[in-house]
């Protein structure tokens, strides 16, 4: 009865603290009253303000998430998935487009800077971490962004408008630190007669097959692979026709249309770096490269080297000068790097160390006695048998002559001394 009481007692209790509250959620809204959803700002809304480099917008800031990327880029959509885009924003300025695009990092933006500034472009210093002017179009990536910005034509005005913009965009994006991030697979690239600019970085077959044929055929990328390509200039065999092209064209020899013949040493040698992060996985490629070639006529098979370094699968394409292709693959080597986790000599910065310490010592004694308990108690045990198994041994042979014969003479005693019999006692 006396617990009841005091649960009783508890529930009024508790019930008119909860009162004003339960009255408070049941009360009507006003009439005239406003649900306003509050959410945080997207980053990617907040770089296209409604004026930039005193150029207002002309329209709406539109989002697209990554699977919608093809309204923007269209046949490149899945070459963007690749670099890890994850959304987009994009927004008119007068006649001028701009459009930014937030991937994973800033390898995967460098990359996708890497891939849509290929061909004749020319380079924009102090414009993000690297900047870049192609087709009329101002490209450059910053921290985990990618801006490109379509001025729709040549003119020097519009193009001097597009980098205004471009600008403006890059001043608003802050990184998280001053110095960008580069892959480092660059540097494994020969830096002997590579052609400037020409550094590539790639995360799948879509945008590796836009600068190298069939490249969907040659390599996949399973297991997050990564790949560099870059482009070295190969002088052409003493005595080929490539020289004799040259020659002709030197001469002023033209070909149909009024334009010289472009020679065939002109063609860059282009070599290709793609890392698998498991031997297994180097393993197959190389297997599948090999079966690739085999399948090609003899002419094209001929213009082709490759070769395994470590978990580097190396391709030369375009051969014409093949002691150079062996060259530049036989540079490169794999960085193998051995590091320890933890210099076991350093003390130890553990908060627990003294109770782990403390823990191994109890653990040790008492492993320790339970051992000598172990030992006492069997050691006893098998003693006290031993004894008393000798102990039983002896009381069965034992006899009070030694285990000799004996003679009874005492029925005999009373009638050898002549004395009367025993008396009964009954």
């Amino acid at each position: 009865m006396k617990h009841r009481t005091q649960l009783v007692r508890a529930a009024v209790i508790f019930s008119t603290l909860l009162a004003p509250f339960t009255v408070r959620a049941q009360q009507p809204l006003p009439a005239d009253s406003k649900v306003i959803a509050v959410a945080p700002a997207s980053p990617l809304a907040g770089l296209l303000t409604d004026k930039l480099a005193g150029v207002a917008a002309t329209s709406e800031a539109t989002q697209f998430e990554s699977a919608r990327l093809a309204e923007i880029i269209s046949d490149k959509a899945k070459a963007y998935q690749e670099y890890r885009v994850s959304g987009a924003v994009s927004r008119q300025y007068g006649g001028t487009r701009v459009d930014v695009f937030q991937t994973q990092n800033e390898l995967t933006a460098f990359g996708l800077f890497t891939y849509c500034s290929g061909g004749e472009k020319r380079m924009l210093d102090g414009l993000g971490s690297d900047g870049a002017l192609a087709d009329g179009v101002v490209m450059f990536w910053k921290a985990n962004y990618f801006v490109r910005v379509d001025a729709g034509d040549s003119g020097r005005a519009k193009l001097a408008a597009a980098v205004a913009l471009a600008r403006a965009v890059a001043r608003s994006i802050v990184p998280r630190s001053e110095a960008a991030t580069r892959p480092s697979l660059l540097e494994s690239l020969p830096a002997s007669q590579m052609i400037s600019g020409s550094e590539r970085y790639f995360l799948g077959p879509e945008s590796l097959s836009a600068y190298i044929e069939r490249g969907r055929e040659m390599f996949e990328f399973p297991g997050d692979a990564e790949a560099v390509l870059a482009e070295y200039n190969q002088p052409a065999p003493a005595g080929s026709l490539d020289q004799i092209t040259a020659a002709g064209t030197a001469a002023g020899k033209t070909g149909s249309g009024g334009k010289p013949d472009t020679p065939e040493s002109a063609v860059p040698l282009k070599l290709i770096i793609v890392e698998y992060h498991t031997p297994q996985f180097a393993t197959d490629a190389v297997a599948g490269l090999n079966e690739f070639v085999e399948s090609l006529p003899e002419e094209e098979r001929n213009r082709i080297a490759f070769q395994r370094e470590g978990n580097y699968v190396l391709e030369a394409i375009n051969v014409r000068d093949r002691e150079l292709a062996q060259s530049l693959m036989g540079s490169i080597k794999y960085p193998y790097t051995v590091k320890w986790l933890r210099n076991p000599l350093w003390p130890t910065n553990d908060p627990f160390r003294m109770e782990k310490t403390a823990q191994m010592l109890i653990s040790t004694f008492g492993l320790l006695g339970l051992i000598l308990l172990t030992v006492l108690g069997v050691g006893s045990a098998f003693g006290a048998t031993i004894f008393l198994k000798r102990r039983k041994q002896q009381q069965e042979i034992f006899s009070d002559a030694g285990g000799m014969l004996r003679l009874e003479i005492d029925p005999f005693e009373r009638t050898l001394l002549g004395l009367p019999p025993k008396r009964s006692e009954e």
